[in-house]
């Protein structure tokens, strides 16, 4: 079983004020990498944005979840964007984001890439969880309301 509390990471984890898709993602991938993970942070950027090109990762209830897997990762590392206010990302849905998930997965990471990106979509479809991770006013607090799932 795949749990999200041990990927997550307070210096990973940022609350955004407002702003376009392609700033919040910079902004983003600015935080993630750091990591140590992240070994080539323009190779890195280039490839969300191609992703991000193809299909928005804006998969609706105010949630997006841009995602690579690339050779570039050595491990699988992930950021989060908080947005109380709401970002247009050209959503399934059309509606605002309010929760970012960047997920950088390591080309050889397959198996734990699908389960950790199918494990978020479950988390986060559970409305009053989206509601205290956008209410949330600290890192910490993030992290508190995914452990154990």
């Amino acid at each position: 079983m795949v749990y999200v509390h041990p990927l997550l990471r307070a210096e990973y984890i940022k609350f955004v004020e407002s702003g376009q898709k392609p700033d919040v993602l910079k902004s983003l991938i600015d935080v993630i990498s750091k990591s140590p993970n992240i070994t080539n942070r323009d190779v890195f950027q280039k490839a969300v944005f191609d992703r991000e090109s193809i299909m928005s990762t804006g998969i609706g209830l105010g949630i997006a979840i841009p995602h690579v897997k690339i050779p570039e990762i050595k491990d699988m590392t992930i950021a989060v964007g908080i947005s109380k206010q709401g970002i247009e990302w050209d959503a399934l849905d059309g509606q605002p984001v309010h929760i970012i998930f960047l997920i950088a997965g390591s080309a050889d990471q397959h198996d734990l890439y699908l389960r950790t990106l199918s494990k978020i979509v479950l988390v986060l479809k559970n409305p009053a969880r989206r509601e205290k991770i956008t209410a949330a006013v600290s890192a910490e607090e993030v992290i508190r309301l995914f452990q154990n799932v």
